[in-house]
């Protein structure tokens, strides 16, 4: 029995200095963490006492940055720098993402070395557009239901978190694969980047369909800006081919002779040796092409004559003759 008692009283005091001793393991750890985004300025202090502080220097990555006395020249923040030797803290204006980083306050009085006392910086790239959503769609399979594939992309990368919402449900990361109905009818997608200086959020809206041609309403609507695109444009050249075709012939029809009927007169300034108290006159372009006989012989009204011109009938006054 009073071996119990010991035992249990041994085991509760290793217990509470064990715990003592992980809390000052903890405590000494603990380090102060400030977020900024690129651009800003910050202050950092040391939050000591400074009343006898004979000594005191900031330091950037153990690469002193100023002391006592002043900013060192020649640092690595390039005069974006200040020093205050009265609390002595540490501004940094102008941050960028190369700023991140421990920074080390130590000082000492005359008596006394005290505590480093480090605050880490995180300099993040601000989020200053929304995220590119695109998605896939596969399905309907033998279930009936579509599988949907999401991914969100930020245009910044430092330190970014992805959360998607499908209704009340919550997920993490930049891809989603997600499983919807035709009775679900349009489904939104919404995707959340963030850091800890801003966030920005996109959305899609898709929809299971009982057919293999399945897309969302953006992608339809894409599609039809597309088609009618093209129709436009074709339109257009159509038009500009009409009217330089307009344009061109009533150049050449104003330049021609008027007593020209037809556009074959062009072809041709030939004309016809016809006896002079002959009335019937040539009507076509094909009357002239060879209006040559001997004498004595039956002048051909058209050439459709030639082609049998011995068997050639008694000259009809009409232009159109009967081949035999």
């Amino acid at each position: 029995m009073v071996g119990g008692r010991l035992s249990c009283l041994f085991t509760y005091i290793v217990g509470l200095l064990l715990g003592v001793f992980l809390h000052d393991v903890e405590a000494s750890g603990e380090k102060q963490v400030i977020h900024r985004k690129v651009g800003d300025s910050v202050e950092l202090s040391s939050n000591l006492p400074t009343e006898g502080v004979s000594r005191a220097s900031w330091k950037y990555k153990n690469l002193a940055v100023a002391y006592e006395n002043g900013v060192i020249p020649n640092n690595q923040f390039q005069d974006r720098v200040e020093f205050n030797n009265v609390n002595f803290s540490l501004t940094v204006r102008e941050l960028t993402l190369q700023d991140s980083g421990d920074f080390s306050f130590t000082s000492a009085t005359k008596d006394q070395q005290k505590p480093t006392f480090i605050i880490t910086l995180q300099v993040h790239e601000p989020i200053s557009k929304r995220p590119d959503l695109f998605s896939n769609i596969s399905g309907p399979g033998l279930n009936g239901f579509c599988t949907v594939y999401l991914d969100c992309r930020a245009a910044s990368q430092s330190n970014i978190t992805y959360i998607w919402t499908v209704g009340n449900q919550r997920y993490r990361g930049p891809k989603l694969q997600y499983t919807i109905g035709p009775q679900d009818g349009d489904t939104i997608f919404s995707c959340t980047v963030s850091n800890v200086v801003g966030e920005m959020s996109a959305f899609k809206s898709v929809r299971c369909r009982n057919n293999t041609n399945i897309l969302s309403k953006e992608e339809n609507n894409q599609q039809l800006v597309w088609i009618l695109s093209a129709a436009g444009g074709g339109l257009l050249i159509l038009v500009i081919i009409i009217v330089m075709t307009v344009c061109l012939c009533k150049r050449r029809w104003s330049g021609s002779d008027s007593n020209e009927l037809t556009v074959y007169a062009d072809i041709s300034d030939f004309s016809p040796e016809v006896d002079p108290s002959d009335k019937s006159k040539p009507c076509s372009l094909y009357d002239t092409i060879e209006n040559r006989t001997g004498p004595g012989q039956q002048k051909p009204q058209t050439i459709y004559d030639k082609i049998q011109f011995d068997r050639m009938r008694k000259a009809s006054v009409s232009p159109y003759q009967e081949v035999s």
